[in-house]
């Protein structure tokens, strides 16, 4: 004799219940927030991490450029000024500052826009010291004029 095809009978127990359901949606939706916002912050670091070489890569320049200049030039007296080169972005500016009669301290700072801090830059106590989006990189070399006559 052939076998018979029995149907069986559904039972409670079998799949999930909505509320498993909702549950493991909400959790899945939890990891990949999770996972959306780590991206977006490293993206942002990187951004920030670029901007950031950018600006030592012209503070290395601006030095470089006003190290060729003569110890008594104009460029190199002592005081704060702008570099307004085309090769520099705007806000790039320079302090010389005299530690003696043949040695100068010439300071150049250079803004850099920071994605990380939400636009606020801190020193290591706290202090912020830019709200507007911007940090600062700051290259200072000492000038001899033993060196640069």
């Amino acid at each position: 004799m052939g076998k018979t095809m029995t149907c069986k009978a559904f039972k409670a127990k079998d799949g999930f219940t909505l509320v498993e359901t909702v549950l493991s949606a909400m959790i899945l939706g939890i990891a990949v927030g999770a996972c959306i916002l780590s991206f977006s912050m490293a993206m942002r670091a990187v951004k920030t991490a670029g901007n950031q070489m950018t600006a030592v890569h012209s503070a290395r320049d601006a030095l470089e450029s006003l190290r060729t200049n003569s110890f008594t030039s104009s460029a190199l007296s002592v005081g704060t000024k702008s570099l307004t080169n085309a090769c520099f972005p705007s806000g790039v500016s320079y302090t010389v500052s005299s530690v003696d009669a043949s040695n100068r301290t010439v300071s150049v700072s250079v803004p850099y826009v920071n994605y990380v801090h939400r636009g606020y830059s801190t020193n290591a106590s706290g202090t912020v010291l830019s709200s507007a989006g911007y940090s600062t990189n700051t290259l200072v070399t000492l000038l001899s004029s033993t060196l640069h006559p």
